[in-house]
């Protein structure tokens, strides 16, 4: 069995019923991938730190019941998870307020003392997956750490998974962020991108202006997501435009990035080609843009965990 261990940030989440009511949540975007790769059968284990108190609780439970395995410091953090609260406009649009900035999450990742013996006990691990967002979180000397610890990593044969997802409001400003990422690309195998980062971060003025971009980097699996039609395959110098069947049913967006990574890499880990890997990716997103939240429901996971073995299946016979 393939395993994975995600670095990243999980979050209360306040989205609104009606007048001053609110339902509480649980989400983050690697934690919506997360529990699209475990609801899919692949061993997931998630580095971060909770915290103490009820609402750090009430998240450990929803990890255990979806079988995620958090590793946290054994030194408890006296702090609280990030929390996040979702409005909307007249027009549906969603804005939403952070308090992050105090998490126990923000605080693991600005304490290379308390991150490292994290790190080790994932160094088995075939896979590393982390977004943008994580790398935000971080202290310079603790970016600095992680990727010395990559690079010993990767030379002992892991994979490291990266998906920008850049958050404008997390980084000092543009310049500070893409210097990271683009540091950080060279500790990358497999990098998903959206299209709109390849705008906003590297003046990509066309998607043939971004693929030529890409082909320079050193990741050598990507997937530029481009909406609800395509996505751009660039694997060996190779680029190929895969059409995907847009969702007819869209009730809310969110988490439809981090379901397709969390099917995209679930697809690759089961055997599956990057081509039939980003169909699959696709259909987990188009589940979970048919409801509200960005977390896949049970039976979704379900008929995807079927699906994926259908498709499993008729590559080997093939």
């Amino acid at each position: 069995m393939t395993d994975i261990a995600i670095i990243g940030e999980i979050m209360l989440e306040l989205s609104p019923l009606s007048g001053r009511n609110f339902a509480l949540g649980i989400s983050g975007d690697t934690y919506n991938s997360a529990c699209t790769l475990a609801g899919l059968d692949i061993n997931t284990t998630y580095i971060t730190s909770l915290g103490e108190g009820q609402s750090a609780e009430i998240i450990r439970l929803d990890a255990r019941q979806r079988k995620i395995h958090l590793l946290e410091p054994e030194a408890v953090i006296n702090k609280s998870p990030g929390l996040y609260m979702i409005s909307n406009d007249a027009s549906g649009e969603r804005f939403f307020e952070y308090w992050r900035s105090d998490s126990a999450a923000k605080a693991l990742f600005n304490n290379e003392d308390l991150l490292l013996p994290l790190l080790k006990q994932v160094e088995s691990h075939d896979c590393i997956y982390l977004t943008g967002i994580t790398l935000a979180l971080m202290s310079e000397t603790c970016r600095m750490m992680f990727t010395l610890f990559l690079v010993d990593y990767r030379n002992q044969g892991g994979k490291v998974i990266f998906d920008p997802n850049y958050r404008p409001k997390l980084w000092v400003n543009k310049v500070t962020a893409i210097k990271a990422i683009d540091e950080f690309l060279s500790t990358v195998d497999v990098y998903l991108p959206g299209y709109e980062e390849e705008e906003i971060l590297f003046s990509a003025t066309s998607t043939e202006n971004a693929v030529k971009r890409l082909l320079t980097i050193e990741a050598k699996e990507i997937v530029v997501k481009n909406g609800p039609q395509n996505c751009f395959l660039i694997t060996k110098q190779q680029v190929e435009n895969i059409k995907i069947t847009p969702s007819k049913n869209v009730i809310d967006t969110t988490g439809a990035g981090d379901t397709f990574n969390g099917g995209y890499i679930s697809a690759r880990l089961t055997g599956l080609t990057a081509k039939d890997a980003i169909e699959f990716g696709a259909k987990s997103a188009s589940q979970v843009l048919s409801i509200k939240g960005g977390v896949l429901q049970p039976t979704q996971l379900s008929k995807l965990k079927k699906s994926l073995t259908s498709m499993f299946n008729s590559t080997k016979n093939k």
